[in-house]
Order: C-alpha cells, then structure tokens, then sequence
C-alpha cells in the first residue's frame, strides 16, 4: 500500500497540502447538501469552483502556517517534545475549528443564503439561540457531524503530517528555509487575498451565485467579516463621539 509518510516531504508543504484537501473535502460536502440550489445543467461551472478557489484557499494556509512555522524554526535549534506537544495542539484545536465552523456554514447557507459571518457566530457562543432555527436534534447532528469530520481531519494529520521534529543537518539549508518560508507565506496572503475583488468579499467567476460562495474559502470570508466588523465599530464610535 502506498503510504505518504514514508515519502521525504518537508513538514510545512506536507502540512499545506493537507489544508488544501481538507478545504476541498467540505467544499465538496456543501456542493452535495446544496446540490438542489445549482440550476440544471450548471454542474460542470460548479466543478470550477475548485480551481478558482485555489488563491484564497492558498492565503488562507498561509495565515494558518505562520504559527506553525514559528514553532517549527525552534525545533530546527531546540529540538524539544514541549514544541512538539504546543504544535500538535495547535493542529488539533485548529482542524477542530475549522470542522465547526465548515459544518456550521453549510448549514447557515441553506438557512440564510450567505456564508458564515460575525451576525451568525451567536449560534456558536450562545446554543440556546441556534434553537430558535435548529432542533435540538438538528443542533446535536451538527455537532456530530462536525466531531466525525474533525476526527478524521486529526486521524490523517497524525498519521501523514509527519517530519516536525526532523531537524535539518545542514545549517545553511536550516538557515535558507526559515528565511525563505516567511516570504513564501507572505506573497501567498498576497497573492491569494488579491483573488477578492474590491469591496467584495466573494470570488467572482460565475452568474450563479452559489458558485461564487462555494469558491469562496469560508474561514477566510468569516475573518474577513470579523475584521471589517470591527473596523466598522471603531469608525461609528468615533462618529458617535464626535
């Protein structure tokens, strides 16, 4: 059988690959759920929203590898299991996340129309409210879903994202790599966060509007949400003040 890990990958690409799967994974799930809401015969414009997801996804990685990276230059000079054990949580906690939030966006999306935003974390931190839309057996398949998804997420990570803790003999090469990786992770939140037009938070590539959303990484769009928010409450106070 072949297997992954046995195949010399450094951490942080196995890592980013991983990511990109497992965007496509719920991107596929949330075609399948919301298949009835793409017109007839549209189906093959859908399947580019693979394709034109791909910047986002790509700057999405990125803001969630600069962590990891930081973790992962230590490591190279200080090889310790407490490094290990912080990263490995990281992981954990953000592939959890990650399976939530996914779950939970489709879900808002046959409810709504839209994508997971800042208006709709109040499901999240407060569950009482989600029942105001949801069963309790709604909410609790939710959360299973998300928990079983999550766990395969996990499963794979630690049986293939492997190499953390293996250092680079060579220090020009260790050296190369922690200069080189943060320019590569900056100019893929660059590049990838130039895929969203301006004043617009969706990918533009269809007159359908669904595809758009699919196309468009859910993570990166609910933080987005959460920055213009703020940003917006900073302007109105001030105004308010004046």
């Amino acid at each position: 059988m072949f297997k992954w890990n046995k195949i010399k990958i450094h951490y942080l690409l196995r890592l980013t690959v991983f990511w990109f799967l497992f965007f496509a994974l719920f991107r596929v799930i949330f075609i399948v759920y919301h298949h009835a809401k793409i017109p007839d015969g549209e189906h093959s414009e859908t399947s580019l929203s693979f394709l034109y997801a791909l910047r986002l996804d790509l700057a999405t990685i990125c803001m969630l590898l600069i962590f990891p990276f930081v973790l992962w230059s230590f490591q190279q000079f200080y090889k310790s299991k407490f490094i290990h054990q912080i990263n490995l949580s990281y992981n954990i906690l953000l592939i959890s996340i990650v399976s939530v939030l996914s779950i939970f966006n489709i879900k808002i999306y046959g409810e709504y129309g839209s994508l997971l935003n800042t208006e709709d974390l109040v499901y999240l931190v407060y569950p009482k409210e989600a029942i105001t839309f949801l069963s309790v057996w709604s909410l609790l398949l939710l959360l299973a879903s998300a928990a079983f998804f999550a766990f395969i997420g996990i499963r794979f990570y630690r049986r293939n994202i492997t190499n953390f803790s293996l250092p680079f003999e060579n220090k020009k090469i260790k050296i190369g790599q922690i200069v080189l990786f943060p320019i590569c992770l900056f100019l893929g939140i660059s590049i990838g966060s130039k895929a969203v037009p301006e004043n617009e938070m969706n990918i533009h590539y269809s007159y359908i509007k669904i595809n758009n959303d699919i196309a468009t990484n859910n993570i990166w769009y609910l933080g987005n949400s959460i920055c213009n928010r703020n940003d917006t409450l900073y302007i109105n106070s001030h105004l308010n003040a004046e």
